[in-house]
C-alpha cells in the first residue's frame, strides 16, 4: 500500500541530509513533476526512468542558467532523483499526493496554517483576518484560500485545520428554523 506521508518524509529528509532547502526542494519537485505529468502516456519503469532522466538532464545542459542552478542548488539534483525514483518503482501516479503531504509536513515544521475561507461576499481586508487567525492559531504564517459562495447569503464559513467556524447567515436561519420547529412541535403553549 502506498502512503504518500512516507514518501514526502523521505524526501524531505533527503533534502535535509544534503544540504538542500526544502521550499526549494519542494518548488523543484512541483516543476518537474508538472513536466512529467505533461508526458503522452504512462511513464514507469527502469528504462523510461533512465531515459526521462537523460532527457531532463540534456533539456538544462541546454539553458546555461539551469545547468548552473543544478550544479549550485544540491535541491533540484535531490527533487530530480527523487521523481526519477518514483518512475522507476512505478509510483509517478502518486506525485501529486506526495506533493502535497510535502508541503503539510514543511508548513507545519514552519508553523504555516492553511485557511479555507467561504464569504457571501469578498472581505475588504484579507491581512486583517490573516492577523486573528495567528492570534488565535499561534501560526506564524497563514496561507489563506478564500471563495465567493453566494448560498451563504451573508457572512462566512472559515475552515482552519479540522476546525470549522460557520458564521454564515444560512447557518444561522437553519439554526433559527430548528429551534421554532422543535418549539412548535415540542408542544411549547
Amino acid at each position: 500500500m502506498f502512503v504518500s506521508g512516507r514518501w514526502a518524509a523521505a524526501f524531505i529528509n533527503s533534502l535535509a541530509g544534503r544540504g538542500g532547502e526544502a521550499k526549494e526542494g519542494l518548488d523543484a519537485l512541483k516543476a518537474l513533476a508538472s513536466w512529467v505529468k505533461a508526458l503522452p502516456g504512462d511513464v514507469f519503469g527502469s528504462s523510461a526512468a533512465k531515459k526521462l532522466e537523460k532527457l531532463i538532464r540534456e533539456g538544462m545542459a541546454k539553458t546555461r542558467d539551469s545547468a548552473e542552478l543544478m550544479n549550485s542548488d544540491p535541491a533540484l539534483e535531490i527533487a530530480l532523483r527523487f521523481l526519477i525514483l518514483m518512475v522507476k518503482k512505478n509510483m509517478i501516479r502518486h506525485i501529486d499526493s506526495v506533493i502535497e503531504e510535502t508541503k503539510k509536513i514543511l508548513d507545519k515544521k514552519n508553523g504555516i496554517v492553511q485557511v479555507s475561507l467561504e464569504y457571501a461576499s469578498p472581505p475588504g481586508d484579507e491581512s486583517r483576518i490573516k492577523e486573528a487567525i495567528k492570534k488565535r492559531t499561534g501560526a506564524v504564517g497563514v496561507e489563506l484560500e478564500g471563495r465567493v459562495n453566494p448560498e451563504l447569503i451573508g457572512g462566512y464559513r472559515l475552515q482552519i485545520g479540522d476546525e470549522i467556524i460557520d458564521a454564515s447567515v444560512r447557518s444561522q436561519l437553519r439554526k433559527l428554523e430548528t429551534c421554532l420547529t422543535a418549539g412548535i412541535g415540542g408542544g411549547g403553549n
